[in-house]
């Protein structure tokens, strides 16, 4: 067996904190679901550092649900929200519907410390929904958010829509105290709708007062479809909406497309009224999922493209073929005029879903693979379709990035960046124990979420020491000079999904690998239970 270590042979340890390489380590991870299937799509990091997530269950009481379906005979969804401590384990789990479907899209904080759902639902006035849908029929769906408390308690809800349908994306709070409710109507004026659509679908958003009062309404479009898919509030009291939009030269749209569908993003301000809109694209189909505020000015559009180097896509995909499709990332100014764009992912299907801005002004991307390493995949998916979280710089450079392993279907992924290197995900998956999953599913779907660390973290009082590995093809062994006390020291060899292969004390310099199999690991060096050193390492 040949020992290759990866990445160099010497490293001198630097400052206190400063990582050195990825992977990550799983620190804990939780499932939560009941009998039927749960479906995640939304969660934040909590005041007290816990997390809240929302999405929507079919199931009734079981395993960790403890109310019943308002639709006694489980066929439809309600709103299903838990509250958990830093560690993800649960504090309370409330459901909120009427007795037809609702399906909860978007959970945020509040600044007084409450918390707004949002959701789009098919129900009457019944169970814990107060006005009815505009359909007498209950064969469309109307928005409808949700205040609660940190115990959970409703304080209110409202219903907005027209007699058709309207598709829910997005609640965020304006600098007033109101609210910015938005996602996509196909009604005409009717109900709570007080303007025809252009044609198809358009994008059309609500704003409330702090109590879910409607202020006004706007709709934005052309006439072809318009999808909106995220927004978010700006500091002047309106907002950047986006989506992605088949119109061209018609309505509110002054541009043609590129190809099919291309980004759409349009900006408001405090009353509704359309400041600016611009469309990106290349020469096939490029849906828009996320955005974020840049700090400093400007904004982080991110979403699917399957367009070849073409429009205002710069790079390639790195599937030729316009089945695959990557990650698309393009950054605006405040003005919407593009600075860059970059394109991220392998050879089968990427799709990016959320992003955030880190506390070092970095991104983290995350949304759904279905690629093995390739590409700017660095590893095998275990199961089908896995999280796929990347971590970019201000100009687009890929920093890292991490397969969240399980050996199922997962869905939905969203990765939020904590402060200490950490980072939690939540998805739906489907899947049992393997890869980061602990825990069997309770039903047919559950929620679930995984914290994963920088091994780095924790670099000790041998920050200036000089580290050197020795392979030695001949001894299979790895030998270790430049530790003071070896007995200081403990080691673990970790395969790249995280699961520990070899462990034990430094009670010499030499560690044996005659017993580890072909592969690529990961070596990490312990000093008083925190992490100082590690090196890729190849047997062949």
């Amino acid at each position: 067996m040949r020992i290759t270590v990866l990445f160099g042979l010497v490293l001198t340890i630097l400052h206190l904190g400063q990582a050195v390489a990825q992977p990550f380590v799983k620190s804990w991870d939780k499932a939560f679901g009941g009998s039927a299937d749960d479906n995640v799509e939304s969660f934040f990091l909590n005041s007290d550092k816990g997390y809240i997530i929302g999405g929507s269950s079919l199931s009734g009481i079981s395993a960790d649900k403890s109310q019943p379906n308002w639709d006694p005979t489980l066929q439809t969804q309600d709103f299903w929200i838990i509250r958990t401590d830093s560690n993800g384990t649960k504090i309370w789990d409330k459901r909120f519907g009427g007795t037809s479907s609702d399906l909860i899209l978007e959970i945020n904080p509040t600044s007084d410390g409450n918390i707004i759902a949002g959701g789009q639902s098919y129900s009457a006035a019944t169970g814990d929904k107060s006005q009815p849908n505009w359909d007498p029929n209950l064969g469309s769906q109307d928005y409808w958010i949700i205040k609660i408390d940190q115990m959970g308690n409703k304080l209110w809800d409202k219903r907005f829509g027209g007699t058709l349908f309207e598709l829910f994306e997005s609640v965020e709070e304006t600098s007033d105290g109101g609210f910015l409710v938005a996602g996509s109507s196909f009604s005409p004026i009717s109900g709570d709708k007080t303007v025809d659509n252009w044609g198809g679908w358009d994008y059309w958003v609500v704003k409330t007062d702090s109590l879910g009062s409607k202020l006004w309404d706007k709709r934005y479009g052309g006439t072809g479809d318009d999808l909106l898919t995220d927004a978010v509030a700006t500091p002047d009291g309106g907002g950047l909406l986006g989506g992605y939009t088949k119109s061209k030269f018609s309505g509110d749209h002054t541009a043609g497309n590129q190809g099919a569908f291309d980004y759409w993003v349009v900006r408001i301000d405090g009353n509704g009224d359309l400041l600016w809109e611009k469309n990106f694209g290349g020469n096939y189909n490029d849906w828009l999922f996320a955005l974020s505020p840049v700090s400093g000015g400007g904004f982080l559009l991110g979403g699917q493209s399957f367009s070849e180097q073409s429009g205002d896509k710069s790079e390639p995909n790195h599937d030729p073929n316009p089945t695959g499709s990557d990650y698309w990332v393009v950054k605006i100014d405040d003005n919407g005029n593009k600075i860059w764009d970059r394109t991220i992912g392998a050879d089968e299907v990427e799709s990016l879903s959320y992003i955030y801005e880190t506390s070092d002004n970095d991104f983290l991307l995350s949304g759904e693979s279905y690629s093995d390493f390739n590409g700017d995949k660095t590893e095998d998916n275990l199961g089908i379709e896995q999280t796929w979280v990347v971590k970019i710089d201000s100009s687009g450079n890929i920093l890292w990035d991490k397969t969240i392993f399980t050996n199922g279907h997962d869905e939905k992924g969203s990765a939020i960046p904590l402060n200490d290197l950490c980072f939690t995900v939540v998805n739906y998956t489907a899947a049992d124990t393997g890869g980061y999953k602990s825990e069997f599913t309770r039903g047919d779907g559950d929620y679930w979420m995984v914290k994963l660390c920088d091994i780095t973290v924790g670099i000790d009082e041998l920050n200036s020491a000089t580290l050197n590995i020795f392979p030695n093809p001949t001894k299979n062994n790895i030998q270790i000079s430049g530790l003071l006390t070896l007995s200081d020291y403990s080691f673990v060899i970790r395969s790249v999904r995280g699961e520990i292969v070899k462990n034990g004390k430094l009670t010499t310099n030499t560690i044996n690998l005659t017993d580890i199999s072909k592969g690529v690991y990961i070596l990490q060096l312990k000093s008083k239970n925190q992490s100082i050193y590690k090196k890729f390492i190849k047997l062949e």
